[in-house]
């Protein structure tokens, strides 16, 4: 019998969207672990018990300061991604929001180095892979979507 691959939702991710079909996206610390020196939308890490929408919210929050309540926030879909051949894979629940209270500021200097609006429809190339599925899976109407990432990448 072979072995069931290992699969959780782990992860949120909150888009902040403008009108005009931007993302606000962080740029990484060259040093980071996780897309080193790469744009990627907010979101992280699911903590136990917490309830998905919430903890987009607190990304959100932790991040660029920005306050979203539950009216603001919009389910969009899955994100899949798993690593070839390991059997291991993480779900990303991904949330936007087209409002919320306070200006964005790079809320975790010390993990990045900047906010950027980076276009949905053309990701910038320095997008972190993930990010360019979370817009392409946005852009194209679709609710769930599975990536791959090659052994030992980047995750």
């Amino acid at each position: 019998m072979s072995a069931e691959p290992h699969l959780l939702i782990a992860d949120v991710a909150q888009v902040l969207l403008r009108f005009h079909g931007a993302a606000l996206c962080v740029r990484r610390k060259p040093d980071a672990a996780l897309a080193p020196g790469q744009l990627t939308v907010v979101g992280g890490h699911l903590e136990s018990g917490e309830p998905l929408d919430y903890a987009a919210r607190r990304e959100a929050k932790e991040e660029t300061g920005v306050l979203i309540n539950a009216e603001q926030q919009e389910f969009c879909g899955l994100l899949h991604h798993h690593e070839s051949g390991s059997g291991l894979g993480r779900i990303t629940a991904v949330f936007v929001a087209r409002s919320w209270t306070g200006e964005p500021y790079n809320a975790e200097p010390d993990k990045h180095e900047g906010l950027f609006w980076v276009p949905m429809e053309r990701p910038s190339p320095d997008c972190h892979p993930y990010t360019a599925a979370i817009f392409h899976m946005l852009t194209n109407g679709s609710s769930y979507r599975a990536t791959d990432w090659p052994a030992g990448g980047a995750r």
